[in-house]
């Protein structure tokens, strides 16, 4: 099945003593900016808060490969992410699937109904194994009323998916696949990258079939758009590790320039 999918929009702290940044939200970006700053549910809730809303779900764990929802089952719940990357994507009627997001501790998944048990319009997978709380829509509703710093945490990670979601869908209208595909360098220099001699190594880079479910190719176009980007001295590929070697050259291209 060929995927077509969004590149990588990073949402973490900055980078310290050469150091990468640590995990974050992985999905579309225009302007980072407007996208900093990881939402954590928890980070709002006092000591005996989140002893509460821990005591009130089920907590689950899943593996890399483990379905924690799929597209067009009913709606159980949202999970509060504790450890483990879970990716949510769309497949279409024709089976082309699309990535809207890799999500990291302190998100949560399983909406965007958070009460009602209407269909799941997409399905979220786990890529890093982990465990989250499973809270029933009921219980989430209880909760916010409760609990109002439980409603603010879950106000401000339905308004950080927004806005994730609202520069998805505007790179992918005006953005070339060529454009997409240097941004998502960029985006991953800017969440693993470490600065070496004017250059920037990403130590472990997805595979050439994670990357063009990101940007929207297919893996042979990807091999081949890096081939060049190689051979014109941007980059530098040795199997998982990629170099950045001009930096702004990658810019331009990821401006339309």
């Amino acid at each position: 099945m060929r995927s077509v999918s969004s590149e990588t929009c990073v949402a973490g702290v900055k980078a310290d003593h050469g150091r990468p940044r640590r995990d974050a939200s992985l999905l579309l970006f225009e302007s980072l900016p407007n996208l900093a700053g990881v939402p954590d549910v928890f980070a709002t809730l006092t000591a005996r808060e989140s002893a509460r809303v821990a005591a009130a779900g089920a907590d689950i764990e899943f593996g890399a490969g483990d379905y924690l929802f799929r597209q067009g089952e009913i709606h159980s719940g949202i999970l509060l992410l504790r450890e483990g990357v879970v990716r949510s994507f769309y497949v279409a009627p024709n089976g082309r699937e699309i990535t809207l997001a890799n999500w990291t501790p302190g998100n949560f998944v399983g909406g965007p109904d958070i009460f009602s048990d209407a269909p799941h319009v997409w399905s979220g997978i786990g890529v890093k194994a982990g465990h989250a709380i499973r809270l029933p829509g009921p219980t989430v509703r209880r909760l916010m009323s409760e609990i109002p710093n439980f409603a603010i945490g879950l106000v401000q990670g339905l308004a950080y998916k927004g806005k994730c979601y609202s520069s998805l869908l505007q790179m992918l209208g005006t953005r070339s696949v060529v454009e997409r595909l240097a941004h998502l360098l960029l985006n991953l220099s800017e969440l693993k990258g470490i600065e070496s001699k004017g250059a920037i190594v990403i130590a472990e880079m997805p595979s050439h079939e994670e990357l063009a479910a990101m940007v929207g190719a297919t893996r042979q176009w990807i091999s081949m758009t890096l081939e060049k980007f190689r051979k014109r001295g941007l980059v530098d590929i040795n199997g998982h590790r990629l170099v950045i070697l001009r930096r702004e050259a990658v810019r331009a291209i990821a401006d339309g320039c």
